[in-house]
C-alpha cells in the first residue's frame, strides 16, 4: 500500500463506519485514550491519479472516535500501539464502563473472555458495573493488559 508515494505495511484491519453509514476495510496503526475518549488512527485505502495518469491506490490516515471503528472477527490487536493518558479510566455517561469481548476457540485455544476499558477494543457494547463483574465470574474471562482494566474494577 502507499501513502504519499511510499510503501507502508498494514496494520491490523478494521471497519470504518463514515457518516453517512457506509462501512469501508480500514488497517488500524494506533489507537489513544484522550480526555474526549478513545481514538483510532486508521488508513483507509483511496485511488489517486499517479505517473503517467494513471489510477493508484494510495492511503489517507485519519483518527477517527470509538463510534466510527469496528473489529473485525478475528481480528489481531496485540500489536497495535495503545498510548494511555494519565487520566482515570474512560467514563460513559459520568460512570465507569467496561466491554467484553469474545475470543473464538481456536485448536489447541480454548475460547476466552477479555474485559476492556470502553474505548480499549474497538465497537464493544458498554456494560457496567454489575454486568462486568459478572462476566469475570465466568470461567476463561481475564482483565485486558494493554487498558488496565483490572486497576479501573472496584
Amino acid at each position: 500500500m502507499k501513502e504519499r508515494g511510499r510503501i507502508v505495511g498494514a496494520g491490523a484491519r478494521v471497519i470504518a463506519v463514515m457518516p453517512d453509514g457506509q462501512e469501508l476495510r480500514a488497517s488500524l496503526y494506533e489507537r489513544r485514550r484522550t480526555s474526549a475518549g478513545w481514538e483510532y488512527r486508521v488508513g483507509v485505502t483511496v485511488w489517486w491519479t499517479g505517473s503517467g495518469g494513471r489510477p493508484e491506490p494510495a492511503e489517507h490516515r485519519v483518527w477517527l472516535g470509538a463510534g466510527q471503528v469496528r473489529p473485525l472477527e478475528g481480528g489481531d490487536y496485540s500489536r497495535v500501539p495503545t498510548r494511555l493518558s494519565s487520566m482515570p479510566a474512560a467514563f460513559a455517561g459520568g460512570r465507569q464502563a467496561w466491554t467484553v469481548q469474545q475470543l473464538p476457540h481456536r485448536p489447541g485455544h480454548p475460547g476466552a473472555t477479555l474485559i476492556h476499558v470502553i474505548g480499549c477494543q474497538p465497537g464493544g457494547i458498554p456494560l457496567d458495573l454489575d454486568q462486568t463483574l459478572d462476566a469475570l465470574k465466568q470461567p476463561r474471562a481475564v482483565t485486558c493488559r494493554e487498558c488496565n482494566a483490572a486497576s479501573s474494577l472496584p
